[in-house]
């Protein structure tokens, strides 16, 4: 336990003077004073079987969270009450224990007001987001955590040799000239960086960066005071060959952006390749702890997280849509274009009918484009799941710092698996476009069969991205959709005497589209929340 030189209480970080700070006599000190190294201090003795006193080693407390199994180190001794990654709002176990100490820690610059000001303004936008989001009570839990990343340094000394090709025509032959690229490189890249914990997830980790590592310290004990730390459970070759790749491209790239070395193609060169030609070579490889805000909401049987940079702001967020906010705004929207028709006196039934036809092709367009971009975020977490996220079970064992058996990370690839889409955004919207303005023709020319057609193409789109999604929610609204939508187009060519035909038209196509959408919105929390974690580990490795 760290103590204050004064009076004896528990100092804590102050992140605004960038000093220990005690709450009871409000003595400032150094954060290097020697006095609050945990792993020299005179009270130490053996724990578990080994001597603290070494050098490389400091004493912790561990929480560990009985339901999920997650666990988080502290040098205090305030027993936390809830856990950061199930959401569990429980009195944790505990344990005392010695951990391996980190070589550098970026401390904590942005504070905690700071940071419930920056998520904040990110809920201001956020029109749908759930009640309890905005509940001061709810925010002031956020939690500052250290986690651990390994920091690397990589060397580029002597020739880097690059092939590149150039290509023209003469006459009927295509020329191809091979050229070869070569400058002497004597470079050092410092502190590219990787985080070391299995339990952080990839997407979170990625969000967040990057962190300027200028503003490494050599660690001491007394930052962690009055913060939380994950317990680095990753060996650093897991991630030397992507970090290496890092330095590789950047080199690789500033040659070619070197006059008289640009416009060459160097395409067939690969990862491995880039790193040979450079002659980047591991220096050293570190481990350290850099600060994020952590917050966590739970929802029955699902969690999802808000984090934030401690250094930067950075944040990242998964925000949920609240399904009753949906429906009265739905309703209200509803309301005004139904008194929007009634003030521009629209009183042909028939034209109606087709104004509501028009705004469901529009809701059409909405749908089948978050139906694809929910599809290919869904794979693209799947894709990053089973590349750097395998399930215990799964993953081969590793020895950890004190021995203990733990899982190993998987490497993880930058790789996406899936585009927004085949067709992108520009393509979409372009096909859209054309449909709609097919439409518009057929509905001067009274074309039925044109019309009929649109209501189907749309439907076929929006089936196959359903098709690929792992819920079938959404089929049968889709498809109910389509055929109230051709109801209406043969209700609109037949031209009924019948009025109450053409309101009943108009109200089903509002119910189709506002249940299409709330299928939707039933992917879009599942993508914004995330399964319960369960971290079954031996003597612990979470991202508290």
């Amino acid at each position: 336990m760290i103590l204050c030189p004064n009076c004896g209480a528990n100092p804590r970080f102050d992140i605004a003077s960038q000093q220990m700070l005690c709450p009871f006599c409000g003595t400032y000190s150094e954060p290097t004073d020697e006095r609050y190294d945990a792993a020299k201090g005179a009270d130490m003795q053996e724990v578990n079987g080994d001597y603290v006193g070494q050098s490389d080693m400091m004493q912790v407390k561990i929480y560990t969270c009985s339901q999920c199994g997650a666990e988080l180190m502290s040098t205090d001794n305030d027993a936390t009450a809830f856990c950061s990654y199930c959401g569990t709002h429980q009195i944790l176990q505990e344990r005392l224990d010695v951990k391996k100490r980190p070589d550098h820690i970026i401390p904590f610059k942005i504070t905690k007001d700071q940071c419930k000001q920056i998520y904040g303004n990110k809920l201001k936008k956020m029109l749908f987001a759930p009640k309890i989001l905005r509940n001061p009570q709810y925010i002031d839990e956020f939690r500052g955590i250290y986690m651990p990343y390994w920091f690397y340094n990589f060397t580029q000394k002597g020739k880097i040799n690059i092939n590149g090709t150039k290509e023209h025509r003469s006459g009927n032959y295509r020329i191809i000239d091979h050229y070869n690229l070569s400058v002497d490189a004597d470079n050092l890249y410092r502190g590219i960086s990787h985080d070391a914990s299995s339990s952080f997830e990839d997407n979170i980790s990625e969000s967040l960066a990057p962190y300027n590592t200028k503003d490494a310290v050599p660690f001491r004990t007394a930052y962690l005071s009055g913060f939380y730390a994950d317990i680095p459970d990753t060996e650093s070759a897991t991630y030397e060959h992507d970090a290496a790749l890092i330095a590789a491209q950047d080199a690789f790239d500033t040659v070619l952006r070197t006059p008289g070395f640009g416009g060459y193609n160097t395409s067939g060169i690969k990862d491995d390749g880039k790193i040979t030609r450079t002659q980047t070579r591991l220096q050293s490889a570190a481990n350290a702890m850099f600060p994020v805000w952590f917050l966590s909401y739970r929802n029955r049987d699902r969690v999802a997280y808000a984090a934030i940079n401690g250094q930067t702001g950075k944040m990242m967020a998964d925000i949920p849509i609240d399904k009753k906010k949906y429906l009265l705004v739905t309703a209200i929207l509803t309301l005004i274009i139904w008194g929007i028709l009634q003030v521009f006196n629209i009183s042909s039934l028939r034209g109606i009918v087709m104004t509501v036809l028009a705004c469901a092709l529009l809701g059409g367009l909405v749908y089948g484009l978050v139906l694809d971009k929910l599809k290919c975020d869904t794979l693209n977490r799947e894709w990053e799941r089973a590349m750097g996220d395998q399930p215990p079970a799964q993953q081969a064992p590793a020895q950890g710092p004190q021995g203990t058996g733990k899982p190993k990370k998987a490497k993880k690839s930058k790789k996406k698996l899936k585009k927004e889409s085949d067709l992108g955004l520009g393509g979409i919207l372009i096909m859209y476009a054309i449909i709609i303005a097919v439409c518009g023709i057929a509905v001067f020319m009274e074309l039925g069969i044109i019309m009929l057609a649109a209501p189907v193409v749309m439907a076929v789109y929006a089936q196959l991205s359903l098709s690929e999604l792992e819920y079938k929610r959404g089929v049968v609204s889709n498809w109910a959709l389509m055929g109230v939508m051709e109801l209406s187009i043969i209700v609109w060519l037949l031209n009924p005497y019948k009025d109450p035909v053409y309101y009943i038209c108009c109200l089903l196509m509002t119910v189709c589209v506002v249940w299409c959408f709330f299928d939707v919105l039933f992917y879009y929390n599942q993508l914004m929340t995330r399964p319960l974690p369960q971290f079954n580990k031996k003597g612990g490795d979470d991202l508290a």
